[in-house]
């Protein structure tokens, strides 16, 4: 009797600054999405018959990665799979897919939520009990943070994204390491905050490359048993939209 290996779920998050793929086993491969490097692609998937399921916001990478697995056919957030939320947003066309995947996710574990997404941009979405997509906010990222500060203030020095910033800070280095740290912070609680009045009852759901860094800094609204850290939403999403029935 032919036994045949039972296909795996490869989910591709095509990010701004990286591309990052998960087998069902959970693990991650990643690059740089400016500047792929697919030497390892091929070992990372293996033989192993295998379905994909991807969302992007850069157009290149996505391209790219499908020319890197020719024999793997990726299906794509938003144009095979629609969104299975209602979505109370009035320019659905611009709506990156990326923004109500994590909030699908959120919600399918959760219930009611808002998620904030610490990547390049800095996100904050709202999705109800009853599964409708409010919208939310787009804010600067982090690294965004820097590259303005570096581009309008060039003799200041480059913050150190992992000191521990203290107020009132005694050095320039240290002031600029509170300023940029303790401001995107702030950017971070006033956004949840505003959220949070229109979905008090939400569950908070942080994510992105820079969670962790906001996680240490402490912010206030974020500091209960409402919210929690969920480093692979968006692949959460995906394998999500992967198990229904449109797929």
């Amino acid at each position: 009797m032919l036994v045949t290996a039972p296909q795996q779920l490869l989910t591709i998050d095509c990010g701004n600054s990286t591309i990052r793929c998960r087998r069902t086993d959970a693990a991650i491969w990643s690059t740089d999405s400016m500047r792929p490097d697919f030497t390892a692609l091929a070992s990372f998937v293996g033989s192993q018959p295998t379905r994909a399921l991807a969302v992007s916001v850069v157009a290149s990478a996505l391209a790219a990665i499908r020319q890197a697995l020719p024999n793997v056919a990726i299906a794509v957030a938003d144009v095979d799979v629609k969104c299975p939320l209602q979505l109370a947003y009035t320019t659905k066309a611009t709506l990156g897919a990326d923004r109500w995947l994590g909030a699908f996710a959120a919600y399918r574990r959760f219930g009611a939520a808002i998620t904030i997404d610490c990547g390049t941009a800095t996100t904050v979405n709202v999705v109800d009990a009853a599964g409708v997509f409010h919208g939310g906010a787009i804010a600067p990222g982090l690294a965004a943070f820097v590259a303005g500060l570096a581009a309008k203030a060039r003799a200041l020095p480059e913050p150190n994204l992992d000191a521990i910033p203290v107020i009132p800070a005694n050095s320039t280095q240290e002031c600029v390491d509170a300023g940029v740290l303790l401001g995107w912070a702030g950017l971070v609680e006033r956004l949840v905050r505003d959220a949070r009045s229109h979905c008090p009852d939400a569950k908070l759901v942080v994510t992105g490359g820079n969670a962790e860094r906001l996680r240490r800094l402490g912010v206030a609204t974020l500091d209960d048993d409402a919210c929690v850290f969920v480093p692979e939403l968006l692949h959460d999403g995906l394998a999500e939209l992967a198990a229904m029935p449109q797929v």
